[in-house]
């Protein structure tokens, strides 16, 4: 008896050491910028005026702009964006971003409905859901 519960207590502590839960769904929308760490330091956002991040996936590919929310709930944004594939690769996921001047990659480092940490460079990106939809951009 104390055999059986010893390899159940095993094989749960083997299930909960298992990967970390990502619901790549969460990263579409808007994301504001809180703060960049690098080693011990931190940088916040000194900005005069709001600027988002826009992410928009479907089946592990996905665009990325940068939108500015307007007073009457638009957003002004440009026609460009950049293009995206979401990577698995030892049990993290990875956003390659490619334009035509480069490609580059962020690990996604958490990820849930009000939380998103990139990591690029050494550096990591911490932002934050803003209280906004969902919803495409419209171009203006």
């Amino acid at each position: 008896m104390k055999l059986f519960f010893l390899l159940l207590a095993f094989f749960l502590f083997l299930n909960c050491q298992g990967e970390s839960h990502i619901d790549l769904d969460q990263i579409d929308g808007y994301w504001q910028i809180e703060f960049v760490q690098q080693k011990d330091e931190i940088f916040e956002s000194k900005q005069s005026f709001l600027l988002y991040d826009y992410y928009s996936t479907q089946n592990n590919t996905g665009i990325y702009k940068k939108v500015a929310p307007q007073i009457n709930g638009s957003f002004k944004t440009s026609d460009s964006a950049i293009r995206f594939e979401i990577l698995k690769t030892k049990g993290d996921f990875i956003l390659q971003f490619t334009s035509p001047w480069n490609t580059w990659f962020k690990t996604i480092k958490y990820l849930d409905s009000e939380k998103l940490v990139l990591f690029h460079q050494d550096r990591s990106f911490h932002y934050k859901r803003p209280l906004i939809s969902k919803t495409l951009p419209e171009n203006e």
